[in-house]
This record gives structure tokens, sequence and C-alpha cells, in this order.
């Protein structure tokens, strides 16, 4: 399986755990897709933690009651880091 595809996978596999609007798992493919693509683009945790707070409440149109992002953002940058895509 291509390292991208990979990481995608493991990014996902965090992401379908947060769920800062208590909608349940599997309502957040669209915002996982997006925070996939930010962890892509950037390096730095508190803008991605900012990114994937901006993509939540985009789509539900409210602030976000639950969940920490900077928490989330470390996470996924440590998984990025550490994949042999990236090294």
């Amino acid at each position: 399986m291509n390292e991208t595809v990979q990481l995608n996978y493991a990014l996902a596999d965090v992401l379908n755990g947060f769920d800062p609007f208590n909608a349940g798992a599997g309502f957040y493919d669209t915002e996982i897709a997006d925070s996939i693509y930010a962890v892509h683009r950037l390096d730095e945790i508190n803008e991605l933690a900012a990114t994937i707070r901006s993509i939540y409440e985009h789509s539900f149109d409210a602030p976000m009651p639950g969940g920490n992002p900077t928490v989330l953002a470390e996470k996924l940058l440590m998984i990025k880091h550490n994949s042999p895509c990236y090294l």
C-alpha cells in the first residue's frame, strides 16, 4: 500500500475518535477529509489546531463545544512526521 495512503488511514483513525459535537462515529467524513488535507499542508501545531477548529465550526455553524484541537493537532503531526513518506 502506498505510504501516503497508509498515513491517511492512520490520520483518519485518530480523527474518527474526535467527536467535539457528540454527533457519533461516522458523522464527520467531510471534516475528517478536510482535516487530513490540512495535516498535509501544515506543520505548526497551533495553526493546524485553528484550521481543524475552523473546519468543524464551519460545518456545524456553531462554536466547537468539546474536544481539544490542540492536543489532536499535536497527535496528528506526530503521526505525520513519524510516517516513512515524510522522512
